[in-house]
């Protein structure tokens, strides 16, 4: 097991283990080309196509965006 060969890492907290063991998953699905989505964003991104999809007319381009983000900054 690899765990007896890092005894550090069984002192860390149950909140390091955690960061730590999302850290390495993170970095192996780096080294295999995937790509790692939280599912709190993945369920977001269903409600925005299911709200698309219900009202495909209701959009904006790029250019209205960008002049509500802006147009909030005063500039």
């Amino acid at each position: 097991m690899i765990l007896e060969t890092l005894p550090a890492v069984l002192e860390l907290s149950s909140h390091d283990k955690r960061q730590l063991a999302e850290e390495l998953l993170y970095s192996a699905d780096s080294e295999d080309g995937e790509v790692v989505v939280d599912a709190a964003i993945m369920d977001l991104l269903d409600q925005r196509l299911a709200a698309h999809a219900a009202n495909p007319q209701a959009v904006s381009t790029w250019e209205e965006v960008q002049s509500r983000i802006f147009a909030g900054r005063g500039a």
